[in-house]
Formats: C-alpha cells, sequence, structure tokens
C-alpha cells in the first residue's frame, strides 16, 4: 500500500565519477536511507537515446510507484529501474552498479560509455551545436501574437510568411497531437479545433523539433523542455506553485530558449508579452516561479530534496503520481514522433 513515511537521510557530497555516484547511490539503498525523501524520476540514456527511466526516492514513495506501474506502465517501451542488485518491486527493474552512470553532463562523457551502460545526468540540457535547421524569428513571433490573443488573420499572416513552418505544425498535430482522430487542414482550422492554448503549446513545441530538421526522433533538448514544462504545469495543477497551469508549462518551454538559439534570454524574450513575475523567472531565478524553475534544474542534475522549493511532505502519494503522469506524457509524444 502506498503511504507517507519520512526517512533520515545519509551525507554525502556529490562525487565527479560516475561510477562513485552509483556506489554512493547503492549504498544508501542497502542501508535503508534512499538519497531523497520525495520520488524523483529521471531519464536513462544509451547511445543519446532515452531508453528508460530512473527512480530514487523512500521505500514508501517506491511502493507507490510500484502500485502505479502494475496499474498502468509509463509506456510499454519505458522501463523503469531502481538502482539495486534486487527488487521487490515487480514494475520496476534493478540496474546494477556496473551499468550505471551518474552525473553524466556532456555528450563527450555519454561518448564514453560502454554501450550497455545507462546514463544518467544533464547533458541533454546542452543543444546542439550542429542545428540542420535556422532559428526562425517568426516562431518567436508567433508564440508572442498567440499569447496576446491575436485575431486569427494576423496569426495566417505570420505563417504565410513561412511556408515550411505552416506544413511542419500541421503535420506535428495531425501526427502526434490529434493522433488520426481528425485532419487538421489549416492554420485557422487548428485554432478552431485546438483553441488558442493548445495552439500556443503546439508553437513551442514546433520552435523546439523545428530547429532539428527532418529528425523523426525528439531531440533530446525538445525532452528537456518538455519535462520542465509539464512538471511545473502539474505543480501548478496541484497547488504546489502559485500560477496558472498555462503559465507554468509556458515558463518550462522558455526556459531553455538560449539553449535552443544559442543567443542570450534578455534578446529572446524582450519582446514576448510576459508578465513580471515570469519575466523575473526566466532572467534572475526569482520570485515564487524563479524557485521552482530552480528546482526542475536541480532535479535534472540530481541534486538532494533538501534544496527544493517544493516538497509537498502532506500528499508525497500525489507527488509520486504526479512525477509519473509528467513521463507518461512525455514518452507518448515522444513515441509519436517516431511513428
Amino acid at each position: 500500500m502506498c503511504a507517507a513515511a519520512h526517512t533520515d537521510k545519509s551525507a554525502g557530497s556529490a562525487i565527479g565519477l560516475a561510477a562513485g555516484l552509483a556506489s554512493v547511490y547503492f549504498e544508501r539503498m542497502q542501508l535503508g536511507h534512499p538519497a531523497m525523501h520525495l520520488i524523483q524520476l529521471s531519464p536513462l540514456w544509451r547511445q543519446q537515446q532515452w531508453q528508460g527511466l530512473l527512480a530514487i526516492g523512500a521505500e514508501s514513495q517506491l511502493q507507490c510507484l510500484q502500485d502505479l506501474l502494475s496499474e498502468q506502465p509509463i509506456s510499454a517501451t519505458m522501463p523503469c529501474f531502481i538502482p539495486a542488485q534486487n527488487s521487490q518491486w515487480p514494475a520496476l527493474s534493478v540496474l546494477p552498479a556496473a551499468q550505471l552512470a551518474l552525473d553524466i553532463n556532456q555528450s563527450e562523457q555519454l561518448a564514453a560509455l560502454a554501450p550497455e551502460v545507462y546514463a544518467c545526468g544533464a547533458w541533454y540540457l546542452n543543444g546542439s551545436s550542429a542545428q540542420t535547421a535556422p532559428a526562425k524569428p517568426e516562431l518567436l513571433e508567433l508564440i508572442s501574437l498567440v499569447a496576446a490573443d491575436a485575431e486569427t488573420a494576423t496569426l495566417e499572416r505570420v505563417f504565410s510568411r513561412a511556408p515550411d513552418l505552416t506544413f511542419r505544425l500541421l503535420r506535428l498535430v495531425n501526427s502526434v497531437g490529434m493522433r488520426s482522430r481528425i485532419e487538421i487542414s489549416s492554420i485557422r482550422h487548428a485554432i478552431t479545433v485546438l483553441g488558442r492554448t493548445q495552439l500556443q503549446r503546439w508553437v513551442q513545441l514546433l520552435m523546439y523539433a523545428e530547429q532539428f530538421g527532418e529528425s523523426s526522433a525528439m531531440s533530446p533538448l525538445l525532452l528537456a523542455a518538455l519535462i520542465r514544462a509539464r512538471r511545473l504545469e502539474s505543480w501548478a495543477q496541484h497547488g504546489w506553485l502559485n500560477t496558472t497551469p498555462d503559465s507554468a508549462f509556458l515558463l518550462g518551454m522558455l526556459s531553455l530558449l538560449d539553449r535552443l538559439f544559442h543567443k542570450p534570454m534578455p534578446e529572446l524574450i524582450s519582446n514576448l508579452p510576459l508578465n513580471e513575475k515570469m519575466m523575473a523567472a526566466l532572467l534572475k531565478s526569482e520570485g515564487v516561479l524563479g524557485a521552482a524553475l530552480e528546482q526542475t534544474k536541480l532535479m535534472e542534475a540530481y541534486w538532494d530534496d533538501d534544496s527544493w522549493a517544493i516538497r509537498p511532505f502532506s500528499a508525497e502519494a500525489i507527488w509520486v503520481k504526479s512525477e509519473v503522469e509528467v513521463y507518461r506524457w512525455v514518452a507518448s509524444l515522444a513515441e509519436s514522433f517516431q511513428s
């Protein structure tokens, strides 16, 4: 049964070597002192491909995760691992220390790993220096216009200046978003069927997808932006973050623009209709939104949860469900990109 419980955590600072970090986590698990009170799910990578999830948390949290995944896995192709030699939870696969490398924060580190090793770290946040498609000013303009609730005719004029974006957006919505329930045939049709909020999300998604050209796989940086956005949105939905879910999602999607376009954040967002709280969060990590955004970064770097701004100990089961729902949604999008 999923129940709230608190356990002491062993102290320990980050260790530079991946194998050393993995050993630390194994020792904590074996001693009954998990690395974190609240569960955290993190992407696992092999040869730059998203291959699974790593779960770290207290036993009560892992039991809750077991209950959720036994009812419905995150994905049929996305296993969830724990760093241990054996598991009392059938829905959680074991990942021996020899097959786990933590603190992988650069692509070069990832490339140097043996093929059978799973990597966990923030390497996928660095963007790409070899983008296959140039940045299009129309993308940021569209985000600004949709956020400002511009007239449909105005949006259509911007899309008309970049017909390839129209093609990509319609293809993206039809293949990923609608799952063949209805064929979207035009920008006006998309606005009518999807509504402004969903259209804004697809334009945000397109902004990342466009930078990597015709690749059928979801880019690592898009994955990172979606995890941030969906996490922040979920926190807002559960009342842990004092903003609207739509604003929280937008914050996550915008937070990696500098990595995407290789330009300073102030230059990229100066013309967007963002309120002062959103601007302060993106530029200075200030305020409630800034603290939440910083927490997503700490979670990407696998930092101790003592540093988190959002720690709902009175709703631990809901926290686990939130993490699972984040990755179910992102995994579903990733699979659609490959279909």
